[in-house]
């Protein structure tokens, strides 16, 4: 704690254990509570920064076969955990992550992907067909360990994504 806060600690713990309200009633607040509430407070504070990303596709890819895809055109990137040269994310905690990507099909191409899990695939998502410049949202809940990495691969014969503000990959720790 800094002395500001030290001084505010002193502050509530002397001035606050007891007080009237406007109807008379007196109030009266332990200094173990006081002590925990100022406590509980200071440890969110000094946590590190909660990750989070958020990534366009910059250009549009041709992929054939299991390419990774690269959303380079990084908008934000707290923590500094997702990687636009590999397309990789790397969970800096553990914890409980949101993990969503949207593709957009170019013109009228399908475009097959997975979202991987440390190599295995964790849930998979295509484009439909029948349209022209379709797209799918896919969004899961991971429960990850330090050090895990999650990535959007292509799987399939060769096919076009579009790049454009609907193409994205994104994730933030839950809890």
């Amino acid at each position: 704690m800094n002395s500001m806060q030290y001084i505010f600690t002193y502050f509530l713990i002397c001035a606050a254990a007891c007080f009237s309200t406007t109807n008379g009633k007196k109030i009266c607040v332990e200094e173990d509570v006081i002590h925990a509430l100022l406590t509980m407070n200071r440890s969110r504070v000094d946590e590190p920064s909660d990750p989070v990303f958020f990534a366009f596709l910059a250009n549009d890819v041709t992929s054939n076969g299991y390419e990774v895809i690269k959303f380079a055109n990084v908008k934000i990137n707290k923590g500094n955990s997702y990687n636009p040269s590999t397309g990789y994310f790397t969970a800096p905690k553990p914890g409980i992550y949101q993990i969503s990507c949207t593709i957009v099909g170019y013109d009228t191409n399908i475009f097959t992907y997975q979202i991987m899990l440390n190599g295995k695939n964790y849930t998979y998502g295509n484009t439909s067909s029948g349209g022209s410049w379709n797209s799918q949202t896919s969004t899961v809940l991971m429960n990850l360990k330090k050090g895990d990495q999650v990535y959007v691969q292509h799987r399939g014969s060769t096919q076009k994504v579009h790049a454009n503000s609907n193409t994205y990959f994104s994730g933030y720790l839950v809890q």
